[in-house]
């Protein structure tokens, strides 16, 4: 039959709010004596009750029944306590929103906004950004606690266009002149800017645009998060710029990140030679330093480029820049790359080197090594790791070990890399004893037992 009047479907939704589903088992007893329906009994129930008001008030002003009577079931759905119950309340929200119902009771969608924190966002769940954007666009301003708990309700922030509609309205709402505050924390910055690294630069860049109007200082993961970003986008004048910034901010970017700026510009030739251009430019020190260059001869390294990677080593001077651990242990590396490539491992087969060429590269370690001392940089793990990979691609098994007795005797942490390294190669050549002599310094190396 048809709903009379308003009063009567105000009853029938507060009795669809507080209804307890029935379970199969027979052996369930019922909380209250509230009437019990099953899942599909209250979803068909939902179903009827929202197409006969589609169809019961669909033109002229009839339509303001729409207006008022929807919003008020999807709220009821939602403060249901079963989640799967708060689900069915989406098709209708989805409706509300397509049709762009005019908001003639604010209040009660800022109420619906305020489930979000209970009702988890998502593909299932209400679109809480459209719902908080339609509200907004009224004219209606929302409690501050409600639009920040919109934005945590959407953790871990996957759904990217929805945390930036939400974020971007949280930023029209701010201003000097308003008196509420909708700040947001420094930590949900952080995690906002950690899933949308490589992923949207304009979210990224939003959040540095948030931290900065709520007087919050950039963060080590905010600064690898934009610069990952705009790696990821090819915008690599700003990428060597934040690079810079980063550590006038004092913080030292790490190897993972210098890595990864390194595998981007070397994945195309001409992007590597212009980024070589770009840091080479006299006019350019606020992309230049001694880790952005770092990175540049890293990744003349990938590409197997050791002539123009040493360059770029050369050049530091040059700059009035100073090498670091990280610009030797990739000076190694890239010696180890190319060695690897020119003398390929095969397990069980008799090693074959050009004694020629084999004392050629161990020369230009031992220049590495020479102007590391120059410089006063003491070795790290991983130039222990780097110098130890490289010699035992050149089959120089004794050698390797020896390397491998100055870090355990100078307390250097050894990664566990490079045990195995050696302790397998022995093992390959026969020499087993060696091979359980260096497993066995897995202990004092640091690697645990």
């Amino acid at each position: 039959g048809r709903l009379v009047g308003l009063d009567m479907y105000h009853r029938l939704v507060n009795r669809i709010r507080s209804v307890e589903l029935q379970f199969k088992a027979t052996h369930y007893k019922p909380k209250s004596k509230t009437r019990q329906m099953t899942f599909d009994e209250l979803q068909k129930l939902v179903g009827d009750i929202t197409e006969h008001i589609k169809e019961e008030y669909s033109d002229g002003k009839k339509m303001v029944y729409q207006y008022l009577l929807l919003p008020e079931l999807v709220v009821s759905l939602t403060c249901h306590p079963n989640p799967y119950v708060n689900r069915s309340a989406k098709p209708i929200m989805d409706y509300i929103l397509e049709t762009q119902f005019p908001q003639l009771n604010p209040e009660l969608y800022e109420h619906l906004l305020g489930m979000a924190t209970q009702n988890r966002a998502g593909f299932d769940f209400l679109p809480y950004n459209r719902v908080l954007s339609q509200l907004v666009s009224s004219g209606h301003r929302p409690k501050p606690e409600t639009v920040i708990g919109v934005l945590r309700s959407y953790h871990p922030f996957v759904d990217i266009e929805a945390t930036h509609e939400v974020l971007a309205i949280i930023q029209k709402l701010s201003s000097p002149s308003v008196a509420e505050d909708y700040s947001v924390e420094l930590g949900t910055l952080e995690s906002i800017s950690m899933a949308s690294a490589r992923k949207n630069i304009e979210l990224n860049l939003l959040v540095w645009d948030m931290a900065e109007m709520f007087g919050y200082n950039p963060t080590e993961s905010m600064f690898e998060d934009v610069i990952m970003s705009f790696g990821a986008t090819r915008q690599d004048e700003n990428m060597y710029s934040a690079l810079v910034d980063m550590e006038k901010h004092d913080f030292v970017p790490s190897r993972v990140l210098l890595r990864y700026v390194a595998l981007k510009v070397a994945y195309h030739q001409k992007r590597l030679d212009h980024s070589n251009k770009m840091l080479s430019w006299t006019e350019n020190e606020h992309m230049r330093s001694t880790h952005t260059m770092n990175a540049l001869m890293m990744g003349y390294g990938i590409k197997k480029d050791i002539n123009s990677a040493f360059r770029v080593f050369e050049d530091l001077e040059k700059f009035n820049l100073k090498p670091d651990a990280d610009t030797f242990s990739f000076l190694m590396e890239i010696l180890y790359i190319d060695t690897k490539e020119r003398f390929p491992y095969q397990a069980s087969m008799p090693p074959r080197y050009n004694k020629e060429d084999v004392d050629d590269v161990v020369g230009a370690s031992q220049i590495v090594l020479g102007a590391m001392e120059e410089a006063g940089i003491l070795k790290t793990k991983h130039i222990y790791h780097e110098h130890i990979r490289l010699l035992c691609a050149l089959g120089l098994l004794e050698d390797a070990n020896l390397v491998l007795e100055e870090a355990l005797s100078t307390r250097t942490p050894v990664p566990v890399a490079s045990l195995f390294m050696i302790a397998t190669r022995f093992a390959d050549r026969g020499d087993f004893d060696m091979a359980l002599g260096v497993a066995e310094l897995s202990v004092e190396a640091g690697c645990g037992e």
